[in-house]
């Protein structure tokens, strides 16, 4: 039986109530223009470019990053695709790159707007409307098919076809009928990366740069004619049946124009998965609470965490072999991240390159580092919009279908579901609370304690209001220019050639003499 698709309100249907979900979004996304979106999501999309950018330095300045573009060139090549390729794996290599409820949405939809600024003459207004496109696109499809398997998270594929060919189908202002083409075609074939490949070696730079390059031939073809599915999404045999235990369709329309999914996105500090990046905010405040840590004092580190903080770490501890751990197993790592800043209080790209990652002293620490799950802090992660809470009040009833949730919730779903409350009319308040509670033993029987409810940057208040700082800072701190991000900052004021020149200014790293 084919997902029906649900008719939302007039304002949600441009395309018409019985048009397929692709001819609906497809629709509504390519009219999509700097004016028609509001101030704060173009904020949070300028920061969104920022952050990436940011992410696409650090990779530059690491190992893996350096011999991608030995492989395949530089960041800013004439051919967009080779670009948006080698950008792609810069910016996702570290797990350095931004998400949003729901996906890393910046893979494609970012990268690939960079490179259409040139051969589409993209000034600095229309490269953030093509960006917030390319977003909402990718987000909402991948919210649809969100009740699924725990942690495919940057290898969520379909994220990434759904953004590069978003992006490259709003940058050229292509037809409705070269949009539902593109996008049946990008999503008709999913690569899979395994978990074992990850987190053994380099793949994890290739897990949304080979499906962004396969998206971009997609809009070639369907440029040229070629046809693509427009039910790809909600056929019984389509992207929604097969990848979803429990599909919801209605994520791809709901609130077009109203609920803006860029303004869920969260902006990490740190290389690594968000949801270890509480337990790193403790471990920083640590560092400078405990002033010279002597680490020999230490007995034992506790990290408090949600479920998936603690299945995260059960996910990739047989594959961490101290100063043999792959740079991709670091990434995830609880206890790796927590002993770097612990002992140095910070954690970049050089973090996850030797000397640093072969380091002893900080393995040693590492294995000290144990993950428990809190129960409570596990109902908060549910109750904010993202990663999962959004998914759930929209599910409603439906919920309780999804394995996963009911594996872990037990009795207490209905609970669970029923104190969720109604589905967000709009983002402008999104959350993410994936929190920890860090308590660290010392060898007299001293326990210190620190907590962070939600990490800085991610969704919420704090980070609607300080967002351009935190950005500004990761992409200093990686070294950028401060006078490329002035120009970053007031990029809806560049035109086309000013736009296309800070951009590979803002890629171009000088290599020390």
């Amino acid at each position: 039986m084919t997902i029906t698709a649900p008719t939302g309100s007039s304002s949600d249907r441009p395309a018409g109530p019985s048009a397929s979900l692709t001819t609906r979004l497809a629709a509504w996304a390519r009219t999509v223009t700097y004016e028609g979106i509001p101030p704060n999501t173009l904020a949070s999309a300028r920061s969104q470019l920022i952050s990436n950018l940011a992410a696409v330095r650090a990779s530059l300045r690491h190992p893996v990053g350096q011999r991608v573009v030995a492989a395949f060139g530089p960041p800013i090549q004439a051919d967009p695709k080779q670009s948006a390729y080698v950008l792609s794996a810069l910016a996702t290599a570290l797990d350095f790159d931004e998400v949003a409820y729901s996906g890393h949405v910046s893979a494609g939809a970012v990268n690939v707007a960079i490179t259409e600024v040139e051969p589409s003459g993209l000034d600095g207004k229309s490269l953030l409307a093509t960006i917030v496109a390319a977003n909402e696109c990718a987000a909402r499809i991948t919210a649809a098919t969100i009740l699924s398997p725990f942690f495919r998270g940057q290898t969520n594929t379909h994220c990434h076809l759904a953004s590069a060919a978003a992006a490259r189908l709003h940058a050229r202002g292509a037809s409705l009928e070269e949009w539902t083409a593109g996008l049946g075609l990008a999503l008709g074939i999913l690569p899979v990366p395994f978990h074992h490949g990850v987190v053994t070696s380099d793949v994890k730079a290739f897990t949304a740069a080979v499906p962004i390059r396969m998206a971009l031939d997609a809009c070639d073809a369907a440029a040229h004619g070629l046809a693509g599915s427009d039910t790809v999404l909600e056929d019984r045999e389509g992207l929604l049946a097969h990848l979803s235990a429990v599909p919801i369709p209605e994520a791809v329309i709901e609130g077009l124009g109203r609920r803006w999914h860029t303004d869920t996105l969260t902006y990490k500090r740190f290389p690594g998965s968000a949801y270890l990046h509480a337990a790193f905010d403790c471990a920083e405040r640590f560092h400078r609470r405990l002033d010279a840590l002597d680490v020999s004092r230490i007995r034992r580190v506790v990290v408090h965490g949600s479920l998936l903080t603690w299945q995260m770490q059960q996910k990739v501890a047989p594959f961490l072999d101290g100063g043999r751990t792959g740079v991709s197993a670091a990434t995830l790592s609880v206890g790796y991240g927590v002993a770097t800043l612990l002992l140095t209080g910070t954690f970049g790209a050089e973090d996850l390159a030797a000397p640093a990652l072969t380091d002893d002293a900080r393995w040693s620490l590492a294995a000290k580092v144990d993950v428990e799950h809190d129960w409570q802090l596990s109902e908060r992660m549910v109750q904010a919009t993202s990663p999962l809470g959004e998914s759930l009040r929209q599910a409603g009833e439906r919920a309780l279908q999804w394995p996963d949730f009911v594996a872990w919730s037990g009795d207490d779903a209905p609970r669970l579901l029923a104190g969720l409350g109604a589905s967000e009319d709009t983002f402008e308040n999104a959350t993410m609370a994936i929190g920890a509670r860090v308590d660290i033993e010392l060898a007299d029987g001293t326990v210190v304690t620190e907590v962070c409810d939600a990490p800085i940057g991610s969704a919420g208040a704090a980070t609607r209001r300080d967002h351009p700082s935190i950005v500004g800072e990761k992409f200093l701190a990686n070294g950028g220019s401060p006078d490329v991000l002035a120009d970053l900052r007031r990029l809806d004021l560049l035109d086309p050639v000013r736009t296309a020149r800070v951009l590979l200014d803002a890629v171009t790293v000088v290599a020390p003499s």
